[in-house]
């Protein structure tokens, strides 16, 4: 969500027109069954909005944006969102490779969604989160596996469910994995992000875009049922575009000194 927000306060006049009426039809953060992005993000929000009340106690939003969970957070102590960039839901900015302004063990949970794949030193990030994070204590992340490239040039990597796993197991007692979306709602996300950044590379057909949005939003929401009906007929459980997981901190590795 972070990287929507800056890109933004670059745009024209029109772009930032756009983005507003895109945004009030369309939804930010959780999105509209008619946005082109929703079928990248359904499977995701329908498995937060069933854990997310379950967290109690105080809470780290790593990557914030928005804090586009809070009200699933509705039962969390304390949430405390961190990001690269200041905005208004963000309580703490730290910049790329520095340490983190909390004490070790002093977070019942930590929820870091669609972040890895464009932190520089994704070790940095995993090793401060556990430092912050008690003994026993939740971690809920999410990462694409099957998506475009997106937030350029910060995106550098991609998890399948079993490299999450293994990236983490070492730490963690891992609860649960979850491979979201299947072979149409893939599919179908990389088409519609294909023509909407085909759309915004020339001036011309940036402001046809405009033009057409309401067969833009209608085509993008039949696109997205269709997509969402297929889905349940792939059982192979291999081409998913995304990857929840859920884990509990064990006390195996050494704790540094906290900061």
């Amino acid at each position: 969500m972070t990287e929507s927000l800056n890109a933004s306060s670059s745009r024209s006049r029109y772009g930032r027109l756009y983005d507003h009426v895109f945004a009030w039809l369309c939804g930010r953060g959780p999105v509209y069954p008619w946005h082109f992005q929703w079928l990248g993000v359904a499977a995701l929000y329908r498995d937060l909005k069933a854990i997310l009340p379950g967290v109690t106690g105080r809470v780290l939003d790593v990557g914030c944006g928005d804090k586009p969970y809070a009200r699933w957070l509705r039962n969390a102590g304390e949430h405390i969102g961190l990001d690269l960039y200041a905005g208004p839901q963000v309580d703490v900015v730290v910049g790329d490779g520095e340490p983190w302004p909390f004490a070790g063990d002093s977070f019942d949970a930590v929820l870091c969604t669609q972040v890895l794949e464009h932190v520089v030193d994704v070790d940095h990030v995993v090793g401060e989160v556990h430092r912050v994070l008690k003994p026993g204590a939740t971690l809920i992340v999410s990462t694409p596996f099957v998506y475009n490239e997106h937030g350029a040039p910060a995106d550098y990597r991609r998890f399948s469910a079993n490299g999450l796993r293994l990236f983490l197991e070492s730490d963690y007692e891992i609860l649960e994995t979850r491979r979201q979306g299947g072979i149409a709602s893939t599919s179908i996300v990389l088409a519609l992000n294909w023509w909407e950044t085909t759309m915004n590379l020339w001036r011309v057909t940036r402001l046809l875009k405009g033009l057409v949005l309401p067969a833009w939003v209608l085509i993008s929401g039949v696109m997205n049922l269709i997509g969402f009906l297929l889905d349940k007929v792939d059982r192979t459980d291999a081409f998913y575009g995304n990857v929840l997981l859920v884990a509990r901190k064990t006390p195996k590795r050494h704790e540094g000194k906290p900061s």
